[in-house]
């Protein structure tokens, strides 16, 4: 096996980084999304409507196996950092892992036919736990492999930027096409009222999409052939600085978490309807997809840590527009929303690229590139801070006088959901900067380990 492994990397790093690829890595991503999408919008309904299990008992499977969720990522990034096959170190798991989450998918949306209350909330908890462990199995190694498929830290960046954009996309398709599609399939035998056919449809894309990135993609950086300890795996999260300002720089953004939780109080409250939801996601979802067009180009000129820094300054400025203008105007509201869609973007892209610029650090730090452990620690990280979301929502809501027994708020209830929804991205990304910025890893810093892994590399070679 380990022949084999080697064998690999000797054909890999000497062939050149295709566009058929990139399209493999995006299709992925949009597969991605569209399970993540199509369970989080639509199983919890199907559950209730379907199975007919209550709401509160099937909110308190989904937190209890959340929690187990979590914990699977460090141990997915573990494994991953200690495989090595002949397909590679990541591979392996974008096949296996996507299929068996593509299938635990499947039997979500599958009506078992219990009579027993019991038997169906053991079904969906086992079910779901097992779905989670799935999504852990597929999406650590899926961002893992953008700090693989190529070496080139430019290319790096455009990959991410444009893996992002996929994500979106994937996202809104099924935003798009899911009450469309349950409306036509709920008519079809065991269609589970329509819902079943649209889990099993996005499980098959996904399951496509999963094959290509399998055949169609190719590892170029090679880790190193010994195994990786949890001894090992613990000092290179001890050397890691720039991992570590990561992570800080993520809580010190818990108000971008807060924005998508409190849009639909935007919407319904201060906008007027939840439809209204519908018209402020689409340019925001715009915005996201222009990302790749603009950050590539930004990073050529200005590095990670102070582009994080303007684009604060940029989402303060077009939160202050809009809370001097107003949302009375709704062709002003949806050029505003692109701008902040934007905004909002470029902030979780430039993180991403921070943990794969992380990964380079750790490899010349320790010998040791540890992708799995690297995105695993980001997956983890972005769980806690949903987690901490959820309660600082709910804070802010009390603190502005939000009143769940009334259909319309206050004035000042309405200013202060206006208030967070215009300047929430924009405080975050201007704290989160403080942390990267503090770091020494950038610039001439940043420019010298890449030139010495890059000799590393070729010295191995």
């Amino acid at each position: 096996m380990s022949n084999g492994f080697e064998q690999y990397y000797e054909k890999t790093t000497k062939t050149p980084f295709k566009k058929s690829e990139l399209a493999s890595y995006l299709f992925g991503g949009i597969g991605d999304s569209a399970i993540s999408g199509v369970v989080n919008t639509f199983f919890m309904i199907f559950a209730t409507a379907v199975l007919k299990i209550s709401p509160i008992t099937i909110g308190t499977i989904l937190l209890v196996t959340k929690f187990i969720d979590a914990f699977c990522d460090p141990v997915v990034g573990y494994l991953i950092d200690n495989t090595r096959t002949k397909y590679g170190k990541l591979r392996p798991y974008i096949l296996f892992g996507g299929l068996f989450w593509a299938a635990m998918t499947f039997l979500l949306f599958f009506n078992p036919g219990f009579t027993s209350e019991a038997m169906k909330i053991a079904y969906v908890a086992t079910i779901y736990t097992l779905w989670g462990i799935g999504f852990s199995l597929f999406d650590v190694p899926y961002w893992s492999m953008s700090a693989i498929l190529t070496p080139d830290a430019q290319k790096r960046n455009s990959l991410v930027s444009l893996t992002k954009s996929a994500t979106t996309l994937g996202s809104i398709i099924v935003s798009l096409t899911g009450g469309v599609l349950v409306t036509y399939f709920a008519s079809m035998p065991n269609s589970g009222q329509g819902f079943s056919y649209l889990g099993w449809l996005f499980s098959a894309i996904a399951t496509i999409s999963f094959i290509v990135l399998f055949v169609v993609s190719k590892e170029r950086v090679k880790p190193s052939s010994a195994k990786t300890s949890f001894k090992s795996i613990l000092h290179i999260l001890k050397v890691n600085k720039p991992l570590q300002s990561y992570i800080v720089s993520q809580f010190f953004q818990v108000l971008t978490m807060v924005i998508t939780m409190i849009t639909g109080y935007y919407a319904i409250y201060n906008l007027g309807s939840i439809a209204m939801l519908s018209f402020i996601m689409i340019p925001i979802m715009i915005g996201f997809l222009l990302t790749p067009i603009i950050i590539p180009k930004l990073l050529e000129r200005i590095e990670t840590p102070r582009l994080f820094l303007y684009n604060g300054f940029a989402s303060l400025i077009v939160g202050a527009i809009y809370f001097i203008v107003g949302y009375d105007n709704l062709v002003f509201v949806f050029i505003i929303s692109l701008l902040s869609g934007m905004c909002m973007s470029v902030s979780m892209t430039l993180s991403t690229i921070y943990v794969v610029d992380s990964i380079d650090y750790a490899e010349w730090k320790t010998g040791i590139r540890a992708e799995g452990t690297m995105f695993a620690v980001q997956s983890l990280t972005a769980k806690i801070m949903n987690a901490f979301g959820s309660f600082i929502t709910g804070v802010l809501l009390t603190v502005i006088g939000f009143n769940t027994a009334v259909e319309t708020q206050s004035s000042s209830t309405l200013q202060g959901l206006f208030f967070i929804y215009a300047f929430g991205v924009g405080i975050s990304s201007v704290l989160g900067s403080i942390p990267l910025l503090m770091n020494k890893y950038k610039g001439q810093e940043r420019k010298r380990v890449l030139s010495e892994l890059a000799e590393r590399r070729g010295e191995l070679q």
